[in-house]
């Protein structure tokens, strides 16, 4: 079984790029254009407003997020969804050493994580955790489906 959320991590990247292209075009226009009409005051505005909502999504912390089951181990591969300055991530958890996880709703569900507990010779390790947000409520259910039979063993 597989979650794979690359459909929407691919928008959200291509959302960031169209962002980041209408700030610089419309900061390139403010610069050098000499004519002083409503576009040009309103400009400023447009350009804080794009900022706004560019930071908030980037406060969101969203990842791309794929987690395969195979049965005796899980695989999961992660990074983040802004196009620029990506750490590709992954990780396997034998199926023997899975011990729990845990979702965790922020800012009421603005920011879901989910952080994976192993069991060790030496104790009980958490992963970081992993952002959720860009997964479907389909995805989601098949996320706690793979999980809760590995907790079950």
């Amino acid at each position: 079984m597989r979650v794979d959320n690359r459909l929407n991590t691919s928008k959200l990247k291509i959302g960031y790029m169209i962002m980041l292209g209408i700030i610089l075009a419309l900061s390139a226009y403010y610069t050098f254009e000499n004519e002083f009409n409503l576009l040009f005051k309103l400009l400023p505005v447009i350009s804080g407003i794009i900022m706004l909502v560019y930071i908030v999504l980037l406060l969101r912390k969203s990842d791309y997020f794929f987690l395969e089951y195979l049965g005796n181990k899980i695989i999961v591969r992660y990074y983040t969804a802004h196009p620029f300055l990506r750490k590709y991530k992954s990780f396997e958890i034998q199926r023997s050493y899975f011990h729990d996880y845990e979702i965790r709703k922020k800012l009421f569900g603005f920011l879901q994580t989910v952080q994976f507990i192993v069991k060790t010779p030496k104790g009980k390790f958490r992963y970081p955790p992993l952002s959720i947000t860009l997964l479907t409520a389909k995805q989601k259910t098949d996320l706690i489906r793979i999980l809760n039979e590995l907790k079950e063993k």
